[in-house]
């Protein structure tokens, strides 16, 4: 080729700033692929010449490199990503999130569950106590009466203080649970972590990347962990094999979210789809589905953070010391 800039690809790329708004086509792609090739192939040598050519040179130079830049970003903004590219990512933005306080740390969930009505579930916790107001009791009514609104009467704050494994105040995780002070001293680092992860899980007979995934993700969705942590549980699940990337797709709760996905049907296991924002960190909703494709639960991130309190304990809908008195 005489000149590189009669190539109407590499005219294209060096024309934007600093590269396409739009994705190169396939055969533009493969073209300006192999011009960074002649490019970068080309050695560099100064010519002995006068002082103008030399000026010209330094400026050819200047020139080709900024081509070279330009085009490297064309092609590798046209590569297409994969689940682990996405979850490093959110590795690295996690990292990136405030430090938050407070005595209480809140979830709040929309959940999705044939067997009922759509419904919304909060907690707080604390290292010593641990409350709960779900809607699921009168999400459950509602399907059995067939109408969708709720019962709010059906709906009170519950202290479960104590009712976690071991009788502790309140703990976090999927297949073994952590106290505050073990999730505190987790190490950040992915391997250290991903090993501790395994040494503190009973062996489920799943596998251990089954077993790693419900952990980790379990941690993420609810948990208090830091900003270190979370980089380092992103990490740990851009790790476990099989997990491939499903692309753009929007939550319950209409944000836009990638989506990725681990499969275990091949052991009689549902199938797992994470939506997730990498541009944060934040993990949004999972999704379950049978071996059929059915969805079998969805639980949908609404809010979550440190509080410095929480409401008052209500009175239980049935049992010692329900209003009215009701048996169970």
């Amino acid at each position: 080729m005489k000149n590189l800039l009669d190539d109407h690809a590499l005219r294209r790329l060096t024309d934007a700033n600093p590269a396409p708004d739009t994705p190169l086509t396939t055969d533009e792609a493969a073209r300006a692929d192999v011009m960074l090739g002649h490019i970068t192939a080309r050695e560099m040598r100064m010519p002995k010449a006068t002082s103008q050519r030399r000026k010209l040179w330094t400026r050819a130079t200047a020139v080709i490199g900024a081509i070279t830049a330009t085009v490297t970003a064309g092609v590798l903004a046209t590569a297409p990503a994969s689940a682990e590219h996405v979850l490093l990512e959110a590795a690295t933005n996690a990292a990136a999130q405030p430090v938050e306080t407070g005595e209480y740390w809140y979830v709040h969930s929309q959940i999705d569950d044939p067997q009922s009505a759509p419904y919304e579930r909060e907690v707080w916790r604390s290292p010593d106590e641990f409350l709960i107001r779900s809607e699921e009791s009168a999400a459950l009514r509602a399907r059995e009466e067939g109408h969708d609104s709720l019962d709010p009467d059906l709906v009170r704050v519950r202290d479960v203080t104590g009712a976690g494994a071991g009788g502790a105040a309140t703990s976090f995780g999927d297949v073994a649970q952590l106290t505050w002070d073990e999730l505190a001293a987790m190490p950040t680092e992915p391997e250290a972590l991903r090993q501790q992860l395994i040494d503190q899980i009973a062996a489920s007979g799943h596998g251990e990347d089954w077993d790693l995934w419900k952990q980790t993700v379990a941690l993420l969705q609810e948990s208090p962990a830091s900003p270190e942590l979370r980089r380092g549980l992103w990490q740990v699940l851009a790790g476990v094999p099989g997990v491939v990337l499903l692309g753009r797709d929007q939550d319950a709760a209409g944000r836009d979210a990638t989506a990725i996905q681990a499969d275990f049907t091949d052991r009689d296991l549902p199938r797992y789809v994470l939506l997730l924002d990498p541009e944060d960190g934040t993990l949004l909703e999972e999704r379950t589905f049978d071996l059929d494709g059915g969805l079998l639960f969805r639980s949908t991130v609404l809010d979550q953070g440190a509080r410095r309190d929480a409401p008052a304990p209500e009175a239980p809908l049935c049992g010692p010391g329900s209003v009215p008195e009701v048996s169970c």
